[in-house]
């Protein structure tokens, strides 16, 4: 028993350190890269620190973080999907990783009809899935479309007419300025690198002066691979004068209990935060995001 006791310690103490270093993506990128595994690291440091049974401060400090760690966090990690956006004035965003090996994009396409978005941001838009593109230009005549990865490109669709030469491509990102309504925006579609070990840290520097260069509002809808309390979300919310809209409702599935995390969002730069609808996967591995937002500078 005490060996069990030692082993559950030192899983412990391994657990909670990682929980505590998913704080620090300010401080290097691998605490964005912990931060995704937060709850799960949190919830196995707990129960290691029940079986292992120290005493005093470092019990109940170890408690305290593990709470910290999961109760915001329980009610988005919830596979269940959130209830239909609450209609604000505004745009109406359609954000959707189809998945470069995408089978059938015919459900895609009739979704996007049934909900009738003013602006459509896709990711992994391959070979395969480009179909969705056509199939919707009767629907989207302004479309644009970037290279990315091996796993597909970007793309921004929209309703609105684009205006003359405001079409760019960055790296994981296709821009688009459009005539809404109420003025021009900017949409873009995002596709960030999964975090440290990989690029997401560089990829951001990269953009960040292409996103505060930008005049006038900004709508980003995308697949950040990285979660809605991270860095990496931050650093584009401040480099585009956005915030995310919406809650912290899963979008994509973790190999763990059918539980999942929030890395699909919408960022806009209007003063109200906005109202999200996660959707079904239609054949991705991402769920959809409905998002309603308004883009005042």
């Amino acid at each position: 028993m005490r060996k069990i006791r030692r082993i559950a310690g030192a899983g412990a103490l391994i657990a909670l350190a990682a929980v505590l270093a998913g704080y620090g993506g300010a401080l290097h990128p691998v605490g964005d890269s912990l931060a995704v595994f937060r709850v799960p690291l949190a919830l196995l440091g707990g129960l290691a620190l029940l079986v292992w049974r120290p005493r005093g401060a470092v019990t109940l400090a170890g408690l305290a973080l593990v709470a910290l760690a999961v109760v915001p966090r329980l009610w988005a990690l919830s596979p269940v999907q959130a209830g239909p956006a609450a209609r604000v004035p505004g745009l109406v965003v359609y954000q959707k990783n189809l998945l470069f090996t995408l089978r059938d994009p015919a459900p895609v396409v009739a979704d996007i009809r049934a909900r009738a978005p003013d602006i459509v941001t896709l990711q992994e838009v391959s070979k395969r899935n480009r179909a969705v593109l056509a199939a919707l230009r009767t629907e989207y005549p302004y479309q644009h479309y970037c290279d990315f990865r091996a796993v597909g490109g970007t793309a921004v669709l929209s309703r609105w007419p684009a205006v003359s030469g405001s079409a760019f491509c960055a790296r994981g990102m296709a821009g688009l300025q459009v005539e809404t309504p109420d003025g021009r925006a900017w949409a873009m579609a995002l596709h960030l690198s999964w975090p440290w070990p990989h690029g997401q840290a560089e990829q951001i520097a990269e953009l960040t002066p292409l996103l505060r260069g930008l005049d006038g509002p900004v709508v980003i809808g995308g697949d950040f691979n990285a979660v809605a309390w991270s860095r990496a979300v931050a650093r584009v919310e401040v480099a585009s004068g956005t915030r995310r809209a919406g809650t912290e409702t899963a979008t994509f599935a973790l190999p763990y209990g059918g539980m999942g995390v929030a890395i699909d969002h919408v960022l806009a730069s209007g003063s109200a935060p906005g109202t999200i609808e996660v959707l079904d996967r239609l054949g991705s591995d991402h769920r959809g995001v409905l998002a309603r937002v308004t883009v005042s500078p």
